[in-house]
């Protein structure tokens, strides 16, 4: 037909100008099925009588596209879409084919519930061929036209947070995908599940011979909702949330924007009053022209319409996770190699994204939740309120494909993990992308914005391999009932994988002997030992439940793994004790499952998810022991509690996490806590009264520790005598500063930070002059059990620090040990071929981690006492609440008593110091330790 506007010919069926740009009108259309002929006519078999053509359904600048019924499966209908080739000559057209092959290779690999599935691909003759799953429903733009008025704010936020979850998926798939051409004419409004779902992704070759047919070299996109830099062929996934947006706007006002000028988007409430502000503030960001202005990852923008779903509608929505398709046991890969495509920019490499510019961060900081009910810090004194930061990770999906039931259990966890982030607002970085913790580590790698979906698996129990996005390092994560090894990087690790093999294929009797042999070889390693503890108990029949010990055994950073280590130590001595007694009461029994989150923080995101698919799958999950850093236990929070299942912390001290759930508890004091210790003994121990403070303000743990500490010593008469402000993780600058510091005479540096950053420090403190014997104060951060480099000795020996438990505390209260340490040396030095830490000497991590299991085991008692032979991790949260007063416990790093904000009451801080040949030493004990 004939362009009215610019008089050129268009193809049949054309929604706009080919050269023009200008919408075509509908009665001007002419009937597609007579305009197709050949093999895609209607009647017409493809791919040797395979595929029966039954109607064509549209042919847009890429092809043809009908509908046809796969005669292999059961007459399934499918789409069929002919891909062109912008190439004349044989040679280049062969070049495009093989290109067209290995961009939809790719697409096939893609999986989400709202991207229909692309089924197969093949030539015929010169013609290149896709078919996907066929989506029955009706185009958006259709039910607007059909409706009187524009579409509900609840259905159009609805639609939205589903195609968030999927450009979220594309956004992190790898390579990176962007789909270029959203509009309402690409959305299929399920007529079976009613959920909006994206078509018309086809490959960056097919999209340029669709550009060629318009005569435009760029990725256009449709005019009206492509974005500006569309036009100069410049597209990312930020294009995508534009189009969206231009298409949300189109639902909610009916003001089609291929007749307006460009670019050009009113207020939506200048056009229906009856939306909310929210919902205008988002769409009016996402519409910014500058790239750059907008929501920087779909993630970002998802959380805020969630927001508003749950704020206006009461709506807790959030799709079900992309990886696995309907029927099928195994998950298709979430990412798959890197892969040079055209430069088309369909495909892209993954990159770190770059700092928030000041506009970001300010556009950022406008929250759409309420703030929290109180301070993260308890409104202590100097304590900050939670201010705004970028997103750490984007809310992630559990389940399979269109399960209605785990499809809402995992609705409702994902909001709770939307409202998590939005707390998470604090600090510029409010949580230490090096893993502020509650003990000694930094944590190794900064981490991305997102995390990976957890496979399916059954029961919700296994190991998989993931690629960390900070270091492009494989790790390997997950839960384990010993079908999974983790900790493999040690002397028996082959023999703990044969031993899962084994395990695997249900010859558990293979599967102890191997766990023994490894015992033989590593005879500290707790993860052997729990396995074969759990297979004892599953054997005896009796009762049992089960839970969760949530750390790090893998990664690059060795302190991480270490503190793993050491949480399966405690974790099992506490299991053994339980079980060899029969302690729990009523015949029950413990089993311990091992949840490994490997080397980046956001996956303790995915394992939180997996940690929920397990607990459903299996009802005697009833609490998790862990995470050990805070970030850790900061991005698991959220998925946890809404769940349901209560998680104790050994060593995770931010306090960021104070009073943050009901679900959450710690045997560790807090930041505010050690700070405060740390003040007075610095003021009235070491006679300091001037003090330089080293600290980062970007770093949760630095900054609250840094804050409590200088809060506590001015009120004791002290001077802060300058802040040195240093980036965790990026020491180099600490020499310089030191130098700065040392002109404004202070007699005591206090060094909120961690042991992988004061090594430069130290090394440079003056060995004459008035500073010959200048002291250092921190926190636990500075705990390292193996020393410091040898050229950072002399200011080693200057060190003093708090920490949360230490072997020696019982014999310097002059009190008898408990059978604890006994215990620990019989089961991790069995020989008695070893001695140290690890076998005879147990790791501070081994106490913490004892005595949060020892917690949840003894909530689990006073249920099991109360009558109940069954519960609930909601029955356990708040027999948790009731363990203080008269029910308080004696652990083995002190008393353990629960105040409403989940942190142990006046719980006992150690002081530590190096003395003069380099050993640590116990200086003293501040708080209640002892019942």
């Amino acid at each position: 037909m004939q362009c009215p506007h610019c008089g050129a010919m268009t193809r049949p069926g054309a929604g706009f100008c080919a050269h023009c740009f200008s919408p075509l009108p509908r009665e001007a259309a002419t009937d597609l099925a007579s305009a197709v002929a050949g093999p895609l006519a209607p009647g017409s078999f493809l791919y040797g009588g395979r595929y029966y053509v039954s109607r064509v359904l549209g042919w847009g600048g890429a092809g043809a596209a009908v509908l046809a019924t796969d005669q292999q499966h059961s007459g399934r209908r499918v789409v069929i879409k002919e891909l062109l080739s912008e190439a004349t000559d044989p040679w280049h057209r062969e070049q495009d084919l093989k290109q067209l092959r290995l961009e939809s290779s790719l697409l096939a690999r893609l999986d989400h519930p709202f991207l229909p599935k692309v089924l197969d691909h093949f030539v015929e003759g010169e013609r290149y061929f896709l078919v996907h799953e066929y989506v029955e429903g009706e185009h958006a733009e259709k039910r607007l036209a059909q409706s009187s008025w524009p579409l509900s704010e609840r259905d159009v936020l609805i639609y939205a947070s589903e195609l968030l979850d999927l450009l979220d998926y594309l956004e992190n798939n790898v390579p990176s995908i962007f789909h270029g051409d959203i509009k309402p004419t690409n959305l299929v409004i399920g007529q079976q599940d009613g959920d909006i779902h994206l078509v018309n992704l086809i490959p960056p070759t097919a999209q340029r011979a669709r550009n060629r047919l318009r005569q435009r070299p760029t990725i256009l996109g449709t005019p009206g909702y492509a974005a500006p830099e569309q036009y100069q062929g410049q597209a990312d996934h930020r294009s995508d949330l534009y189009a969206l947006a231009a298409t949300l706007h189109q639902l909610l006002t009916g003001r089609d924007p291929r007749q307006q000028p460009p670019f050009s988007y009113p207020p939506v409430r200048t056009l229906n009053p009856g939306v909310s502000p929210e919902t205008e503030r988002v769409l009016m960001q996402a519409l910014q022209r500058d790239p750059s202005q907008r929501y920087q990852h779909a993630a970002l923008m998802k959380r805020e319409i969630d927001a508003v779903l749950l704020r206006h509608f009461g709506v807790p929505f959030s799709p079900p996770a992309p990886g696995l398709v309907a029927g099928q046991s195994t998950p298709l890969p979430l990412m798959g190699s890197a892969v040079t495509v055209t430069p088309s920019g369909w495909l892209s490499q993954p990159q770190t994204p770059p700092p928030a510019s000041p506009v970001q961060a300010e556009s950022q900081q406008q929250s759409l939740l309420p703030p929290p009910a109180q301070s993260v810090s308890s409104g202590a004194p100097g304590s900050q309120p939670l201010k705004s930061q970028p997103l750490l990770s984007r809310p992630l999906s559990l389940g399979s494909r269109r399960v209605p039931l785990l499809h809402l259990l995992v609705a409702i966890g994902l909001l709770v993990i939307i409202l998590g982030a939005t707390v998470l607002l604090a600090l510029p970085h409010a949580v230490s992308q090096n893993g502020s913790t509650a003990a000694t580590r930094p944590g190794a790698s900064p981490s991305p914005p997102v995390a990976p979906s957890p496979p399916p698996l059954k029961n919700g129990l296994g190991g998989y391999t993931v690629v960390d996005p900070a270091t492009g390092q494989k790790d390997y994560i997950g839960i384990s009932d010993g079908r999974a090894a983790f900790d493999t990087n040690r002397p028996d690790g082959k023999l703990k994988q044969q031993a899962a093999q084994h395990l695997q294929s249900g010859d558990v009797g293979g599967a102890a002997a191997l766990w023994q042999s490894a015992l033989s070889v590593d005879e500290n390693d707790a993860e052997a030992l729990i396995y074969l503890e759990d297979q004892r108990v599953l054997s005896s029949g009796s009762p049992y439940i089960t839970l969760i010990v949530a750390t790090m055994l893998s990664g690059p950073d060795p302190a991480a793994v270490g503190a793993g280590r050491g949480d399966l130590q405690g974790a099992y001595l506490a299991q053994k004790e339980y079980n060899s007694s029969g302690k729990l009461g009523g015949g029950l029994q413990v089993r311990l499952l091992i949840a490994n989150s490997g080397g980046n923080s956001l996956f303790a995101t995915t394992v939180a998810q997996q940690i929920v698919q397990a607990a459903q799958a299996d009802k005697t999950i009833v609490g998790v022991m862990g995470w050990p850093y805070s970030s850790r236990a900061l991005n698991a929070l959220p998925i946890l509690a809404q769940a349901h299942l209560p998680m104790v912390s050994e060593t995770a001290s931010s306090d960021l996490l104070t009073g943050r759930s009901p679900y959450f508890f710690r045997v560790c004091p807090s930041d505010q806590q050690q700070g405060l210790i740390g003040a007075d003994y610095s003021y009235q121990r070491l006679q300091a009264r001037r003090v330089a403070l080293f600290f980062d303000p970007a770093d949760a743990y630095s900054q609250s520790l840094a804050t409590a500490f200088s809060t506590r010593y001015s009120s004791d008469g002290g001077s802060i005598v300058v802040r040195e402000q240093y980036t965790v993780g990026k020491p180099a600058t600490l020499p310089a500063l030191l130098q700065d510091a040392l002109t404004h005479q202070p007699d005591l540096i206090y060094f909120a930070g961690f042991s992988a950053d004061i090594a430069p420090l130290l090394s440079k403190l003056p060995t004459s002059g008035p500073f010959a014997h200048l002291q250092v104060m921190g926190g636990d951060g500075l705990y390292l059990l193996q020393g410091y480099p040898s050229n950072a000795r002399a200011g080693f020996l200057r060190l003093h620090f708090t920490a949360f438990a230490y072997p020696d505390e019982w014999g310097y209260l002059g009190q008898p040990q408990p059978a604890f340490f006994a215990a620990y040396a019989q089961a991790f030095n069995a020989s008695g071929q070893h001695s140290g830490y690890g076998y005879t000497r147990p790791f501070t991590d081994s106490i913490l981690a004892y005595d949060a299991t020892l917690a949840l085991l003894e909530a689990s008692r006073l249920l099991i006492s109360g009558g109940k032979t069954t519960f609930t991790g909601q029955d356990l949260q708040r027999a948790l609440a009731q363990l203080n007063g008269p029910r308080s416990i004696q652990g083995i790093s002190g008393s353990i008593a629960f105040g409403s904000d989940g942190n142990p009451q006046n719980k006992a801080v150690v002081v530590l110091m190096v003395d003069n040949v380099g050993h640590i030493k116990l200086e003293s004990i501040q708080g209640h330790f002892l019942k």
